[in-house]
């Protein structure tokens, strides 16, 4: 009798393995913070949302990730230093936020007369996500993949008309990134930074002018008809735009190497799925600010050659200070020229 006592021990030990738990419950089960730069409006904030639920099933559990919208747990536009901090374990923030910290992070988010969004994605999977790893994980955090990828944004909402070079002097213009804020310092304007949740009241009461975002779309969600007269339109300013996923490098290193797969997969397949959906339905935007009675128009060509002298002004001397900078703008100078080779827009 002792001896089949300790072969049922035995079989109920392979069990209990076999089902991955242990005597004392199930398998610990990890809780991830994401907090993201997008308002609750925004519709990047579903680029989140839906990234957490497919990891959290893609997962079966042991990964729980829960999406919070910008100023939810850590300040507006301060994601990307809680990530390193461990506020949060996640962030999804423009790496253009960032750039005090990597320079060459501009190329990952809105870049003046850069990658179309098909051409970005590609670049992504051909080396800009393992450049981006090398560039981040000395700060703290590790660069995942791109969350959410947009289409061209909106060149600029106004509430003065836009007609020549004369009307950028002196425009009091909302700007999201660093890089974007000297550009047009050197066109002459004078642009602010404020977080996207920000831009509707600032704009309502005057304390700007005019102000880029990302795409028709997403800015007919953020109402911003309501306050601008002028929504001016070319794909020269940002040919594409994109929030970035980073997590703690701590967390991550922590993470088991099939849930580090589960975040990778899903990140991928969420941000080129939003593309494609935004894309569809910037076409339906512009159509419904035409018809809320918005001004909508082509920035005028003097004003975007300005702009282009200027950011490459701009992205050269930034080059010669930083050799990470030259390296990632010249791959994507170089995978340009791939594209156009190969007649990929």
């Amino acid at each position: 009798m002792k001896k089949y006592r300790y072969m049922w021990l035995i079989l109920v030990m392979f069990l209990i393995c076999s089902l991955n738990i242990t005597v004392f419950g199930q398998e610990k089960v990890i809780n991830w913070r994401l907090q993201s730069m997008c308002a609750a409006g925004d519709f990047g904030f579903q680029g989140a949302e839906r990234f957490a639920k497919l990891v959290t099933e893609a997962s079966g559990g042991r990964l729980q990730v829960k999406a919070f919208t910008a100023g939810a747990i850590t300040p507006a536009g301060k994601e990307f230093e809680a990530a390193i901090a461990g506020s949060v374990e996640a962030a999804h923030v423009s790496a253009g936020w960032a750039i005090g910290y990597v320079p060459a992070g501009v190329f990952y988010t809105s870049c003046v007369g850069g990658l179309t969004g098909n051409q970005f994605m590609m670049w992504l999977d051909a080396e800009g996500v393992d450049l981006a790893k090398e560039l981040y994980r000395p700060i703290g955090v590790e660069f995942i993949e791109q969350l959410t990828i947009h289409p061209a944004e909106v060149w600029a909402h106004s509430n003065k008309p836009l007609n020549s070079v004369a009307d950028i002097k002196g425009l009091k213009i909302r700007m999201g990134t660093t890089a974007l804020n000297s550009i047009f310092e050197k066109m002459g304007a004078a642009p602010v930074f404020l977080p996207g949740g920000e831009i509707y009241e600032a704009c309502q009461r005057g304390i700007i002018d005019a102000f880029e975002y990302i795409t028709p779309s997403l800015n007919w969600g953020m109402g911003f008809q309501e306050v601008a007269k002028y929504m001016y339109l070319s794909p020269s300013r940002s040919p594409s735009d994109a929030q970035s996923l980073f997590v703690n490098k701590k967390k991550w290193d922590e993470l088991p190497d099939d849930l580090k797969r589960i975040v990778e997969m899903a990140a991928h397949q969420v941000s080129r799925k939003f593309f494609t959906e935004e894309l569809l339905m910037d076409a339906e935007a512009i159509e419904k600010f035409k018809e809320y009675g918005t001004i909508v128009e082509n920035i005028p060509e003097d004003i975007e050659k300005l702009m282009y002298e200027k950011a490459y002004e701009y992205y050269q001397e930034e080059s010669a200070k930083d050799p990470n900078y030259a390296k990632v703008y010249n791959s994507t100078i170089r995978f340009a020229e791939i594209c156009k080779e190969a007649d990929i827009k």
